[in-house]
């Protein structure tokens, strides 16, 4: 994964988060995993680009038009129905991780429908 694609795959994590508007600390925990697993080759701090995702996330969640185009501008990194997978595969498991709700699966929905090669 590049470092254009982990900070897009980082991105929106953090937005999943705001699906249901609670973040649980099952979630938490797995996105502090996800975050260690997919690494970081950036001078850029990754700490910094952190504590910059999560409040591009709870200012992008307040508006749903503004969500789907930042998930989708985000979407557009993957490129390959591999990549896609995978970024639907994170997100599920953190989704799934403390029980969905109708707003998560909504949420997961929209994440499909902007990347289109996964077929879902």
């Amino acid at each position: 994964m590049t470092q254009k694609q982990r900070e897009a795959l980082f991105d929106l994590l953090t937005l999943s988060l705001y699906a249901d508007a609670h973040i649980s600390l099952r979630e938490e925990h797995l996105l502090e995993s996800a975050f260690i697993a997919e690494g970081w080759d950036s001078k850029y701090p990754k700490s910094l680009f952190i504590d910059e995702s999560f409040a591009r996330a709870r200012e992008m969640a307040e508006d749903e038009d503004s969500m789907f185009d930042y998930m989708t501008d985000r979407a557009q990194n993957f490129t390959t129905k591999a990549a896609q997978k995978e970024v639907l595969g994170v997100i599920q498991n953190i989704l799934k991780s403390d029980g969905e709700t109708p707003a998560e699966n909504e949420f997961y929905s929209l994440l499909a429908q902007a990347l289109p090669k996964t077929g879902k």
